[in-house]
């Protein structure tokens, strides 16, 4: 940073101009720094994912976490960083709308609402994290079993509240995902809205144990629900981030580089291993912080099943390596949305094809197909994710019900 202020005092001694000309050798000096300090981490970076390619495909090494002058960069062939112009071409020929209806009832009846199984979720929580009492007789799951007659070490309950945020239980543990409640991403009056309400609010919930941050981006954290939560859970977040919960006075936090493993220990004394793992992707919440943070996605194993809440990333031969050491997967949590058009958004959002290629990967048992139908940031139709993966399920020979894109709210039953 200096050394833009540098080029631009320079710049200013040697003009005799007004203040805006001041103001302009300044931008300019700043703007020639970021350049300059974007290109030499380029050169660094690709000088390193050669010399890891020396070394052999295997993890966790070759895909370990790599940061260059204080930001971190994806270690990977296929990740390619965006340019302003990348930007400025993708918003010039973008095409509006997202074949969104004008009536709010069509997009009522194209994207339901459930209520979760409130009354399965509070059976399956301890008596302490229940919150609000339910409904036994609710009609949405008639057909469902007793939780009485569910084992819950095999037993794994989802539930999509929207964007990447999901409710999951194993083993008795209470596991909330990429949290974020708000009607928009940013504030109240700042960024993309919800296309449908979120199908609960969050005390409507039985109190989670741990929350899985994969990226700091505004629709994967919502600073709102951290204060609500706050230290009453154990957050694990990626290397890095730990400082911004910290700052808003939130502590109990364990901060996870990638291939990084730890153990949480329930109130019901049962322990669950907590892997962070690599993703392609990037972080920040603003212009100045960006890959300040890394991002992850997160493996948990109890003693009989585990779940793989992915968060955002484009394809990368990581996930093959992923599978090998830790699958098969009970239940994988991946993106099928935002991902339009593909030349722009391929390198950090995975379509449904990809989608389905991680699957298979990770030797899953099942997946939920998540971020979409719920903030528009890209181009596709708001409905082509469950289409393009049904599609996609087909091309693969993967059977439909072993993939989902699930309804907002309704609770899933998954048996280990």
């Amino acid at each position: 940073m200096s050394r833009a202020f540098r080029l631009g005092l320079a710049w200013l001694r040697t003009s005799r101009g007004s203040v805006p000309i001041y103001c302009v050798g300044a931008l300019a000096g700043l703007t020639a720094y970021y350049i300059y300090n974007d290109q030499r981490i380029a050169t660094r970076r690709r000088q390193l994912i050669a010399e890891r390619k020396q070394l052999g495909d295997g993890a966790p090494y070759r895909f370990a976490s790599l940061n260059i002058g204080g930001r971190f960069v994806n270690p990977f062939d296929s990740w390619r960083d965006k340019t302003l112009w990348d930007f400025v071409r993708w918003l010039c020929t973008r095409t509006p709308g997202n074949g969104l209806p004008h009536d709010p009832l069509e997009l009522e009846e194209a994207l339901p609402l459930a209520r979760p199984h409130f009354a399965l979720l509070n059976a399956l929580s301890r008596p302490d994290n229940v919150r609000q009492p339910a409904n036994d007789s609710d009609p949405e799951y008639a057909g469902y079993a007793d939780a009485t007659a569910l084992d819950p070490q095999s037993t794994v309950t989802a539930t999509w509240l929207g964007q990447s945020t999901c409710f999951v239980q194993m083993d008795g543990l209470n596991i909330l995902t990429d949290p974020i409640f708000k009607r928009r991403t940013v504030f109240s009056w700042l960024g993309p809205e919800r296309l449908r309400p979120v199908p609960c609010t969050l005390d409507e919930l039985p109190r989670p144990d741990i929350v899985l941050v994969s990226h700091n981006h505004f629709d994967h954290l919502d600073s709102d629900v951290m204060r609500a939560l706050g230290n009453s859970v154990t957050w694990f977040v990626p290397l890095g981030l730990r400082d911004w919960f910290a700052r808003q006075g939130v502590y109990r936090v364990r901060e996870l580089d990638w291939w990084q493993e730890t153990e949480f220990t329930s109130e019901a004394d049962r322990t669950f291993r907590i892997v962070s793992l690599p993703t392609q992707h990037w972080s920040g919440r603003n212009g100045l912080d960006s890959n300040s943070s890394l991002w992850a996605s997160f493996l948990v194993q109890g003693s009989q099943s585990s779940v793989f809440h992915c968060g955002d990333t484009g394809y990368c031969p990581v996930f093959e390596q992923i599978g090998k050491k830790y699958g098969p997967v009970s239940l994988a949590i991946l993106p099928i949305g935002s991902y339009e058009p593909r030349w722009y958004m391929c390198h950090q959002h995975i379509d449904p094809d990809d989608a389905v290629r991680i699957h298979q990967d990770l030797q899953a048992k099942r997946s939920i197909g998540v971020h979409w139908g719920t903030f528009m940031m890209s181009d596709e139709h708001y409905l082509a994710p469950p289409r393009d993966l049904a599609a996609a399920c087909a091309k693969y020979g993967l059977p439909l019900d072993h993939f989902v894109a699930p309804q907002f709210g309704k609770t899933h039953v998954y048996s280990s």
